[in-house]
């Protein structure tokens, strides 16, 4: 005789795979559930249904009350971890979600994926084709235009280990998922310019990549790799800038605004990239001034979504997932 699935045994097995009850009251339950419903065998089985679908949970484990609930398996996950040797589990709960969202992204795409040059320079020289810097939005109306859906999602759960951003290949096309809470777009644009250059370079076509944090130092062969082609977009060449000492904020502010005119590259990038090469905590702090002087509202992260927003289709996709993509997206 099967057992009845019951909600507060439910909460206690996801909890254990990292999703505990607040989270999924908050993000996963239909809006038509309310706790009274609890002691209904059948809502209680509808909701978990929902759970499962919405956060990309393998559905026969939830369902079954002796089983461990697992995620969805992607082709081949491949982590790229601050410390080498560290556990790769960690990171699964970042990678289930974030993958769930992709797919919904990747469906809802209007537009058709029309490929992309594999050459950093080439991708450069056609975005300056249309826009006059190499800044958030000319990146984004690149990916868009050429069918490659760019999402900004961080609704993880307290505690959990987030990451960076994701890169992907679903539904056969490309998709870039940012999980960086950073708010300024210098930061943002780098990632997607990384994620990008994984892209271009062959290192997802197999797999979902999860960067946990993108740095200099580096010594993964992709990670370099990926960071020399967003640095290329950037800038038209990679380690292009000797930088001097630089006093303050308002004097790197002021040089990197000259350059940004005549690099054509946003100068809130060439402030990211000063600190990015000196790499002293003190650099890091002027960078960090002269980018608050640049961008002084800042929530890059909302610019992304607009895209999203904008960009899919959202009446292809079912009413829950609508709402909860929209509930994680902010749109």
């Amino acid at each position: 005789m099967n057992e009845t699935l019951e909600m507060p045994t439910l909460y206690k097995r996801l909890s254990k795979v990292g999703l505990p009850p607040k989270f999924i009251q908050e993000k996963a339950l239909p809006e038509w559930w309310d706790a009274e419903l609890e002691n209904n065998p059948v809502a209680v089985l509808e909701a978990a249904g929902r759970i499962a679908k919405r956060l990309g949970l393998d559905m026969a484990s939830v369902l079954d009350p002796n089983a461990p609930i697992t995620f969805n398996k992607v082709i081949r996950p491949k982590f790229k971890k601050i410390q080498k040797n560290s556990d790769e589990s960690r990171l699964i709960v970042a990678q289930g979600l974030a993958t769930r969202v992709a797919e919904m992204v990747t469906y809802a795409c209007k537009r058709p994926f029309v490929g992309m040059a594999t050459d950093a320079s080439e991708i450069r020289n056609f975005i300056l084709r249309n826009n006059p810097y190499i800044d958030l939005d000319a990146v984004l109306k690149f990916c868009w235009n050429n069918g490659i859906p760019v999402v900004h999602f961080s609704e993880f759960p307290k505690g959990s280990i987030k990451m960076d951003g994701m890169a992907a290949v679903i539904n056969d096309r490309p998709v870039i998922v940012l999980s960086s809470n950073r708010s300024r777009s210098a930061y943002l644009l780098f990632i997607i310019l990384h994620e990008i250059g994984h892209i271009a370079s062959g290192h997802v076509n197999d797999c979902v990549l999860i960067d946990e944090k993108i740095i200099k130092e580096a010594e993964d062969k992709e990670e370099q790799e990926a960071n020399e082609f967003a640095e290329t977009i950037l800038f038209g060449e990679k380690n292009k800038y000797r930088w001097g000492k630089i006093p303050d904020s308002i004097q790197l502010t002021r040089m990197v605004r000259q350059l940004g005119n005549k690099d054509m590259v946003a100068p809130g990038a060439l402030a990211l990239n000063y600190a990015w090469q000196t790499g002293q905590k003190e650099d890091w702090v002027i960078a960090g001034g002269a980018l608050k002087i640049i961008e002084p509202v800042a929530n890059a992260s909302v610019k992304i979504n607009s895209y999203l927003e904008k960009e899919l289709d959202w009446e292809s996709l079912d009413t829950d997932s609508e709402e909860y993509l929209k509930l994680v997206t902010g749109v």
